[in-house]
């Protein structure tokens, strides 16, 4: 009875809270019409601004009226003023007219009375003052365009005004069409939230009416639990004491035993909890890696770049060298050097000592050379100990590649081993689910009996599960003997890594001498700026021998325009030259005997340079072999993918093995259930048909021993895969140890690798050899210098002889000679002074040349004292020198089209010198040349010059001018942009407040839908509560009928019966099991109630959270587990 009252008040209790949630229900509608409150106070706030959009449209349109009135009075006084001025004109055309005629009639008037009197008629006074009538038509005609031009004013005004007002009018119209928009949104918005507002009123009328049916329902069964305790305790009273004892001592047993299985149950949960957070580190801890993996793969791909990327320049930079000595080749022809040694003058003896002084230098520059290559030597034999830039690159790599393969495996590895934890803990969920499946078992064959059919179909099903836990045993078996042969493996592979490692000892590039080589990149740039001052010098000096040329081609054009020269001097004058020119042919070869031998030390040192580079094609070779392409990497990676991919797949595949068994336990659950029910029809055929308990006793402690064994197999499983765990933590450990020694190691070789002493010594070496260099370029610098003194004194002295010449010829006046003699004398000393200028063009060339040996052999140099450096440093250099190199490259360019500029003038001046030696041919016949017409055409040819520049000048300021216009225009432009781009924020200002209505809007249709949504779920919930409250009903009904049939059989017979006492055991554990079911729909439902009070809150602010979702997945699988 106590336990009876103890239930009525739970189920009180119960009543309670289902109040309680109805009355969280209506708070929580209470706040979904508060919510529906105010989108309302949105929406009228929208029809509030809508008002304030047509006031200002109706502003805009009163004062378009008023503008439109305006250009209508306007118009009438125009018309009112044309009127005027038509009449006035008619008015002065009568006018004019009268005059006209009366004019005539007084003409024939006085021709009638001449003949009687001779006075003449006096004209009037509108013949006598005709200007009074035309200052009034003046007046009128100024006033007609004072008129006319307000008039236009006036005119583009209002088109303006127009033109605004359509504006106006459009962005009118488009804000009318978007409010439209916005009120029928707005209607069909409320439309809906009423729809929805009644049906959550219908839903809640439902709900609240079937909470009245089920308190009902539970009234009912509380009567009905009070009639059979009345019942049982009436019964209790007639002597079944004993009965009662026995049924208690019953009921203690299965309490014991329920409290122990209850027990077992908490700590499977334990273990399961524990498993579950070693599980939740083993993924953090397998999520680092795979993000540390990715970080390295990222930091592997941006060095392979950037070291293509350097490779790429660099080959890009040795094109660009090669085009360049291609085109300083091309600067001197060999036909040049040809024609240099057919014909010579007397100029020649004079610049036979600038050869000499050229060969003295050339002497001292051969000097400078071999011991540049003697310093290369014993620099090369110093620099054996040191290791080479593309040797320090290629172990960078390797090294690079190693440790990338090495983290590789080691994260697959750690994939491997997190796979078989994973399948570890599935097999003991699947071990802990199989323990409570016996435990299931065990209880119900200890508390009925069973039949021999039942018995024998358990059976079959215990061998069934027995067979599958062999064949899982034996899974784990292969399993762990993989885990095994993966263990030594990881030992090949540790082992492996510690001998790498061992051998990459030895080998590191320090990091000091990268100061060296950036020391030696940067004089680089300094000889290269030196050398474009030089050419910028040459440049200059070639420009103003070409100016002096051309001077004194001038000069002997006039010369020998002016004067002739006289025959016996030219006779003279063939024999010294016959006799200068058989001296020269001598000294010109031997000239050529001695350029033959340069020639001959030029292709040594060529073939010198062609060793040089087939060494560096050696190395290049090398480094290809050597170093991984792109393609290979790519193809690596996309085989780990393709592994990782697998690896996802089988992941896939076990948890989808893992979902089935998980649905072969709820069928077995469902099973279990069903035999439950099919328990309740066979215990009145229990009499005719039973077991003894001996039998199923015996069978039970054969099936405990075959779980035993199981057991202890798992047992033994869990020991071998902790002793693997261990191992694999003690790997771990000792990788972790390699990391560290790794770490030390680099850090003591960028430390000490080389020592101070001897780095001290090689910078001394170093800046010793630079000074030297630095000298040696001051002394060339100086020579230089003297050459171009030299050059002055050879010009001084050409003055001279120019002046000598002036003096002969002013000497020889009297005596004449032919044309044609004069012009091949013209030509000889033309010719003369072409080769002269090659001479000086191929002494240049000779010592440009030393010059880049010499650089040659300084870079040789750099490059062996630079042996190291990192590549991101190297890097960074190499883009700034290529930068500069670009600079230098444009200037060298710009110097390039100033000597093309500077040929095509040469060539102008050629083809002027062509057309006077024309000129003079044609005046062949004439004795003289006319000084005055010289004089006359330069002259007009001056003239036209200046007025050249001045149209040039006029042109440029008219060009100026344009572009200050079209830079005017440009701002008005921008401007104008301006302006469209505000109007343009504006109207996306508008468009995103529309848009955040608009998203708004489609919230509250999200919240209004997971509304209805779960308010169905609640629904069908409610109908699955009401389905077994109507089944526990039938149970009920059922027990009354058992209740009336032992009543029945109690007056009938007076003492207990064996069949009595089973009927009254069934109907207890009947009643318990309703009071479980019970309290299982009571808990549902208070979950039920909680998760659809969070899920209502979620909705109504807007948003979803964590819980929230959690909270909907659970009734997802309570929906599901309700159906099935």
């Amino acid at each position: 009875l106590k336990e009876l009252e103890t239930e009525n008040e739970d189920l009180k209790g119960k009543l309670r809270k289902i109040h309680q949630d109805q009355k969280l229900l209506m708070d929580k509608f209470n706040e979904v019409q508060q919510h529906i409150k105010q989108e309302r106070a949105a929406y009228d706030n929208l029809q509030k601004e809508k008002e304030q959009l047509n006031i200002l449209l109706t502003r805009k349109e009163k004062e378009h009226e008023e503008s439109l009135k305006l250009n209508e009075s306007l118009k009438t006084k125009l018309k009112s003023y044309e009127v005027q001025i038509q009449n006035l004109a008619l008015h002065f055309s009568q006018n004019s007219d009268l005059l006209v005629l009366k004019h005539n009639s007084l003409y024939v008037g006085d021709k009638l009375k001449t003949s009687s009197s001779l006075q003449p008629h006096a004209p009037s006074r509108s013949m006598l003052r005709p200007l009074e009538l035309s200052i009034p038509s003046q007046s009128i005609s100024l006033e007609n365009d004072v008129l006319k031009k307000d008039l236009e004013m006036m005119r583009k005004k209002s088109d303006i005004a127009m033109e605004d007002n359509g504006k106006l009018q459009n962005e009118l119209s488009s804000k009318i069409n978007e409010c439209k928009c916005l009120e029928a949104e707005c209607k069909r918005v409320k439309d809906e939230s009423d729809e929805q507002i009644k049906q959550l009123e219908d839903a809640l009328n439902d709900v609240q009416k079937r909470m009245f049916e089920s308190e009902g329902k539970v009234k009912h069964l509380q009567a009905l639990v009070v009639a059979l305790k009345d019942h049982l305790a009436k019964e209790g009273s007639s002597g079944k004491s004993q009965m009662m004892e026995e049924l208690k001592e019953q009921l203690k047993d299965m309490k014991s035993k329920y409290e122990g299985a209850s027990a077992e149950v908490g700590r499977l949960r334990s273990q399961i909890k524990r498993s579950e957070t070693t599980v939740e580190e083993l993924k953090k801890v397998e999520e680092r890696m795979v993000e540390e993996n990715k970080r390295l793969q990222k930091e592997m791909s941006v060095s392979k770049r950037a070291k293509e990327e350097a490779e790429k320049k660099a080959v890009e930079v040795e094109g660009c060298l090669k085009e360049m000595e291609a085109k300083l080749a091309l600067y001197v022809p060999l036909q040049k050097f040809d024609n240099m040694k057919s014909l010579l003058t007397s100029a020649v003896d004079e610049k036979e000592k600038q050869v000499s002084e050229m060969e003295k230098e050339y002497n001292i520059a051969r000097e400078e050379i071999c011991k540049l290559q003697t310093d290369l030597k014993n620099q090369r034999d110093r620099m054996v100990d040191f290791v080479k830039l593309k040797e320090h690159e290629q172990l960078k790599s390797t090294l690079e590649h190693h440790t990338g393969q090495y983290k590789k495996e080691i994260s697959e590895l750690a994939n491997k081993d997190k796979v078989l934890q994973k399948e570890v803990e599935k097999n003991k969920q699947e071990k802990q689910q199989l323990k409570q499946q016996l435990q299931e078992l065990r209880n119900t064959i200890a508390t009925q009996y069973v039949l021999v059919k039942s018995h024998e179909e358990i059976k079959n099903s215990f061998n069934q599960t027995i067979s599958n836990l062999n064949r899982k045993v034996e899974e784990m078996t292969q399993k762990y003997e993989e885990s095994v042969l993966e263990t030594e493996q990881l030992h090949r592979e540790r082992k492996s890594l510690t001998e790498k490692m061992q051998n990459l000892q030895g080998e590191y590039m320090p990091k000091e001498e990268h100061g060296i080589q950036v020391m030696a990149l940067n004089s680089k740039i300094k000889n290269l700026k030196e050398e474009l001052c030089q050419l910028n010098q040459k440049h200059s000096d070639t420009q103003m021998e070409v100016r002096k040329l051309i001077s004194e081609n001038s000069s002997l054009k006039g010369e020998i325009n002016s004067q002739y020269v006289p025959q016996t001097a030219y006779e003279e004058v063939k024999t010294v030259l016959n006799s200068s020119l058989n001296n020269v042919k001598a000294e010109v070869d031997e000239l050529k005997k001695e350029n033959t031998k340069i020639q001959e030390e030029c292709a040594k040192q060529k073939e010198e340079n062609m060793m040089l580079k087939k060494e560096l094609k050696g190395f290049q070779d090398r480094m290809q072999a050597e170093y991984i392409s792109l393609k290979d990497h790519e193809e690596i990676q996309a085989s780990l993918s393709t592994t990782v991919q697998d690896l996802q797949k089988k992941l896939t595949e076990s948890t989808a093995k893992y979902e089935r068994a998980q649905c072969e336990i709820i069928n077995l659950h469902k099973e279990i259930e069903a035999q439950r029910k099919e328990l309740d029809t066979i215990q009145e055929c229990i009499n005719s048909k039973f077991i003894p308990v001996t039998k199923v006793e015996e069978k039970q402690n054969a099936f405990d021993a075959e779980i035993m064994d199981v057991k202890n197999q798992l047992t033994e499983q869990t020991e071998k895969y902790n002793n693997a765990k261990q191992e694999m933590e003690r790997y771990r450990q000792e990788n972790g140890g390699l990391k560290s020694e790794i770490l030390s190691m680099k850090q003591n070789l960028q430390l000490n690798y080389i020592p101070n002493d001897r780095y001290k010594e090689m910078e001394r070496k170093v800046t010793g050899k630079v000074d030297e260099l630095s000298g040696e370029l001051g002394e060339l610098t100086q020579k230089h210098t003297d050459l171009k003194h030299e050059k002055e004194r050879l010009q001084g002295e050409n003055a001279k002889y120019s002046s000598e010449l002036l003096a002969l010829q002013t000497r020889m006046q009297g005596e004449y000679i032919l044309l044609e003699q004069f012009e091949t004398m013209k030509e000889a000393l033309n010719s003369t002074v072409e080769k002269l200028k090659d001479d000086l063009e191929s002494t240049k060339t000779i010592y440009e040349q030393e010059v880049e040996k010499v650089r040659e052999l300084q870079q040789v140099l750099e490059r062996q004292k630079s042996s190291s450096v990192p590549l991101v440093e190297h890097t960074q250099m190499k883009e700034a020198l290529e930068m500069e190199v670009a600079m230098l490259k444009s200037d060298l360019e710009k110097n390039n089209e100033n000597t093309k500029q500077n040929e095509q003038h040469i060539l102008k001046l050629q083809t002027e010198i062509q057309n006077t030696t024309k000129a003079l041919r044609e005046e062949k016949n004439k004795d003289v040349i006319d000084l005055s017409k010289y004089n006359s055409m330069r002259s007009t040819l001056e003239a036209q010059v200046v007025m050249l520049n001045e149209k040039l000048s006029s042109l440029t300021q008219k060009y100026k001018a344009m572009c200050e216009e079209a830079l005017q225009a440009k701002k008005e432009e921008l401007s104008a942009k301006d302006e469209k781009e505000t109007l343009k924020s504006r109207s996306f200002g508008i468009d995103q407040e529309i848009k955040e209505l608009k998203d708004r809007y489609d919230m509250s249709l999200k919240t209004i839908s997971d509304l209805q949504s779960s308010i169905q779920e609640s629904a069908k919930q409610i109908e699955a509560k009401d389905n077994k409250i109507t089944e526990l009903l039938n149970d009920v009904e059922r027990l009354k009928q058992a209740l009336n049939g032992l009543s029945q059989l109690t007056y009938t017979s007076g003492t207990p019966t064996k069949r009595h006492i089973q009927q009254t055991e069934v109907l207890q554990s009947q009643v318990k099991i309703l009071q479980q079911q019970l309290a299982d729909a009571d808990s549902r439902h208070r979950e039920v109630i909680s998760i659809y009070r969070t899920h209502l809150l979620s909705a109504a602010e807007g948003h979803m959270d964590e819980d929230v979702q959690a909270a909907l997945l659970q009734i997802i699988r309570m929906r599901q587990e309700l159906v099935c």
